[in-house]
């Protein structure tokens, strides 16, 4: 199989983004016939579409992003069309569903699920799961913890509501050490060098409540998760720590990881056996191959995940 996936001109290769989308899809390079062309910015075109499908004549054409500059981009490829959705809450937020349509995706694929419903009404089609996972190599854990519980990230009122109200909560009781965004070479050592990390799993005030890349980051660098429910039991519940919803309980289960070492390890060793069995960047980029594969088929997809 040859796939060819459409990149940007400027992403910055250290940057969290880029890890958890353009470098875990060119990872595809270690089965299949794999291209990644980087074809667009926010101001032009460097390739269309047609120049890159006559050059390389791939079985399979992805996007990545959600870019103005690729509404209509795959519109009469003659290949199938694969869209990677990472941040489908834009599509949501910005009311721009036509965008789907305009590419005429065979196959979409979500990492962060947000309203399967709202997706289905307004794009169709065949859609699957493919979660978030972490990179084996990059992430690992090690002995010593700070007796804190970490956090590193943004936090804007209204995209992450939750994850604000429960940093505010762990700060007035000094519980937390706040890193803001962290990118780079000093984001996985920062995961590893706490007891207990502060993830959440809303975007927004609706959709599912599904974990976000950093969970997988967090259990893959042995500290506890401390995270709000998830409506799919992907990460089991003996694998981390949950707090209510409304964070009522977030500072009490703090002080439990903080207060209870050997208690929370076992925890911890739960959610990285957990990892290194479901969630590697190597388990899940078969995952995605061999739904593209079944796609280009005409196989009916296995939702290993439920959706």
């Amino acid at each position: 199989m040859k796939v060819l996936s459409i990149l940007p001109t400027f992403k910055d290769e250290t940057a969290h983004n880029y890890r958890i989308n353009i470098g875990f899809i060119n990872k595809l390079s270690t089965l299949c016939d794999y291209n990644g062309i980087k074809a667009y910015n926010n101001n032009f075109l460097v390739y269309t579409a047609k120049e890159l499908y006559d050059e390389y004549k791939p079985d399979a054409i992805l996007l990545l992003a959600h870019s103005d500059m690729l509404n209509g981009y795959l519109k009469g490829i003659p290949c199938l069309k694969v869209m990677i959705a990472v941040d489908y809450y834009k599509i949501v937020e910005r009311n721009k569903f036509y965008w789907y349509k305009n590419n005429q995706f065979d196959l979409v694929i979500q990492r962060h699920v947000y309203d399967v419903e709202l997706f289905n009404k307004h794009i169709g089609g065949p859609c699957i799961w493919v979660p978030y996972a972490a990179n084996e190599e990059e992430f690992y854990p090690t002995e010593w913890k700070l007796p804190k519980i970490g956090f590193t990230g943004t936090t804007s009122d209204a995209k992450y509501p939750q994850r604000g109200k429960a940093l505010k909560l762990l700060e007035s009781e000094d519980l937390i050490n706040d890193g803001g965004k962290i990118v780079g070479m000093k984001y996985a050592p920062f995961l590893r060098s706490h007891r207990g990390m502060l993830t959440s799993t809303r975007l927004g005030n609706s959709g599912k409540r599904t974990p976000f890349a950093k969970a997988f980051e967090i259990i893959a660098s042995g500290s506890v998760l401390l995270s709000p429910p998830m409506d799919y039991e992907i990460i089991p519940k003996d694998c981390y720590v949950e707090y209510k919803d409304d964070c009522s309980d977030v500072v009490e289960k703090a002080k439990w990881i903080i207060n209870n070492k050997e208690e929370s390890e076992i925890i911890s060793n739960n959610g990285y056996e957990e990892f290194k069995k479901n969630h590697t960047d190597t388990i899940r980029i078969k995952e995605l191959y061999d739904s593209i594969e079944r796609a280009l088929e005409g196989k009916e997809l296995i939702k290993k995940w439920g959706i």
